[in-house]
């Protein structure tokens, strides 16, 4: 019996599957091209920069696709590994799946806008560059493993790229492919399996089925030597067993004349019976089989040719957020750039989770890593916000976002990591050079709260140092102080240090504790009845003379905040710099002039060390997502 295209849907795809076209292979009236993509011929060394060559290549060879009106399908093939890779051990070696995936994610950056679909052949059995496992049961197990996790991470990768109709290919001619294709869709190993090789299976490997089930637009079944079996294909049973209602592909080496029309026949029965079989792909070059092939395809309306979208992929980009007490900023970042920035209320968790969600939906593919700063210590890759009802953890933002990557930091971390690359035009100079060296570097912000962080500098990379400097026990420096301190102790007890004068330096030296100063100082200088003021109505009134108990408030400010940061600077020597920022810094600039050097600069023995280290102001502009950014360029290039 001869079939025709019009037996079969109008969305029915019939394919040529080959590895190198020349035109004579592009037969009239097929509507798809599939075609293997050689992990070893993209990147010869497995990882790293790919080979001009072997891309360009692809490129022409997806410029005939195309010129034949063609849908172009790549396949992303490991049966011959890389000798780098297979040096590493191959698919025994854990860091091959993530290898793969860089692999997958070179595919997609130069040549993803121009493909129909995309997708791993998920193989079952390459130890090394093609040797049979043999008996080698713990070689065999780790390799299908490993194989199945470079499969979910490559389809994850491609996704992220906003690539879109991406699937899986299996080679059910290959040993266990039964076994991969279980374990894909139902998310574990049939019982026969594990019974043979749960002992020799990676430890812990049962959570990376959360890694390996990612969700598929299709999934391919590829009968490479379907001329040597006999009666029909399997792919009824599986589709009620495993695929369930995911898009089918048949991939065929067709063999004769007799087994194309089983095929067709095979085919068309189970459409009749509900099964998702999308396209057929069969061996281009095959005689007699192709041209039944054509046969059939010149009986009904072909689709239309397939079209390339414009600016349909998005490269990787990364999440940045600063999330303060009342506003949360999100920062877009791709290339490293901060393209957008979003600003949201703080609010409750729910409202922080949404304004992830709005942001990622905006740009349209997941983020391949998200890092949030938030005030408050880090316990476990969790911070509890010091001045809002929210919790940040690294579980929120992954749910929230779909990212790969999260991290949760302290907005001080941040801060740090705003000045690793910090240029002279981004600094005012109070001492030493005008422009920032290289080397360890202190930044210290008054704003709400106190924030100390630091950089330390070593052959030629900035490492993170996190804490609560801000913290730190602050004393009287003049006799005429301790009636003050005295009284604060009336104010707030909690935040002196046992019964001792010392109290929190944040309780003084930010926006929150300056009216607490501010009322001590009023309470030591007689007055029972003290105005409520905020720290801006203080500052004014300090800057103008208008208040005598402002001004003390001021010059304590000043003086204290100086000390403690030249305290901060002699335990680092922060050659590279010591960097004053936040809002208290930035508005109010009168208040780091002399008195300020002179505190800072007073160190007994020290005096001369103090006195030639480089101090700045910080005036860049959003240092909380610059150091977001920062700390994730340099987590991702570990």
């Amino acid at each position: 019996m001869t079939y025709t295209r019009s037996e079969f849907p109008d969305t029915f795809l019939f394919g040529l599957s080959a590895s190198d076209p020349g035109d004579e292979a592009l037969t009239e009236g097929f509507d798809s091209f599939r075609f293997p993509v050689h992990w070893q011929q993209v990147l010869p060394r497995g990882r790293g920069e790919p080979d001009s060559g072997g891309l360009d290549h692809y490129k022409h060879l997806i410029d005939t696709v195309l010129r034949r009106g063609l849908r172009p399908c790549a396949i992303l093939d490991s049966s011959t590994l890389p000798d780098a890779i297979a040096d590493l051990g191959g698919w025994r070696n854990r860091d091959s799946a993530n290898w793969f995936a860089h692999f997958a994610e070179t595919v997609i950056e130069h040549i993803g806008d121009r493909l129909f679909s995309a997708g791993p052949a998920a193989r079952s059995w390459t130890v090394g560059k093609s040797d049979h496992l043999g008996t080698d049961l713990r070689a065999h197990a780790r390799s299908l493993h490993h194989h199945l996790l470079a499969t979910g991470h490559a389809i994850r990768a491609m996704r992220s790229y906003g690539m879109t109709n991406l699937g899986v290919e299996f080679q059910l001619d290959e040993p266990e492919a039964n076994t991969a294709l279980h374990a894909y869709f139902h998310g574990e190993y049939t019982k026969d399996y594990l019974a043979k090789f749960s002992p020799n299976l990676p430890k812990n490997w049962q959570r990376d089925f959360d890694s390996i089930d990612e969700p598929i637009d299709w999934c391919a079944l590829n009968y490479a030597h379907f001329k040597d079996l006999d009666g029909s294909l399997p792919w009824s049973s599986l589709h009620r067993e495993d695929t369930g209602e995911t898009p089918l592909y048949v991939v065929a080496d067709l063999g004769s004349v007799e087994n194309t029309e089983n095929l067709l026949g095979d085919i068309r029965s189970d459409l009749a019976q509900g099964a998702p079989i999308k396209g057929l792909f069969a061996q281009a070059q095959e005689g007699e089989c192709l041209g039944l092939l054509q046969t059939a395809l010149s009986g009904g309306k072909q689709p239309a040719p397939w079209v390339a979208p414009t600016k349909a992929l998005h490269g990787h980009w990364n999440m940045v957020a600063d999330v303060g007490g009342t506003n949360t900023r999100l920062g877009v970042v791709t290339n490293g750039h901060l393209d957008e920035l979003h600003k949201f209320p703080t609010g409750s968790l729910e409202d922080f989770q949404a304004a992830l969600r709005r942001v990622r939906d905006a740009v349209g593919t997941d983020p391949q890593a998200v890092v949030a700063a938030g005030a408050g210590p880090l316990r476990d890759g969790v911070i509890q916000l010091t001045n809002a009802s929210l919790t940040l953890s690294r579980d929120t933002l992954a749910s929230s976002t779909g990212a790969q990557r999260t991290f949760v930091i302290n907005d001080f971390t941040a801060a740090a990591w705003s000045v690793a690359d910090i240029k002279a035009k981004d600094v005012a100079v109070l001492q030493g050079s005008g422009s920032p060296p290289p080397g360890t570097r202190l930044v210290v912000g008054p704003g709400t709260g106190l924030g100390v962080g630091a950089l330390l500098y070593s052959e030629g990379h900035y490492h993170t140092v996190s804490g609560e400097g801000g913290h730190m026990g602050l004393s009287p420096r003049h006799r005429d102080e301790v009636d003050v301190f005295d009284a604060a102790r009336r104010i707030a007890p909690e935040c002196f240090f046992a019964d001792s004068l010392a109290i929190e330096a944040e309780m003084f030296l930010s926006g929150t504790g300056l009216p607490i100063l501010y009322q001590a100082v009023c309470m030591a200088g007689g007055q029972s009845d003290t105005p409520t003021l905020s720290a801006k109505d203080i500052l004014q009134a300090a800057q103008s003379g208008a208040d005598e108990f402002a001004v003390k408030t001021a010059r304590m400010f000043t003086e204290h905040l100086g000390a403690i940061t030249g305290d901060l600077a002699v335990a680092l020597i922060p050659v590279g710099g010591v960097f004053l920022l936040g809002g208290v810094a930035d508005k109010n600039r009168w208040l780091f002039g002399q008195e300020f050097l002179d505190a800072f600069n007073a160190g007994g023995r020290f005096d001369d060390i103090r006195g030639g280290l480089n101090l700045y102001v910080s005036e860049m502009d959003e240092f909380g997502i610059v150091g977001a950014n920062n700390f994730c360029k340099n987590a991702l290039a570990r």
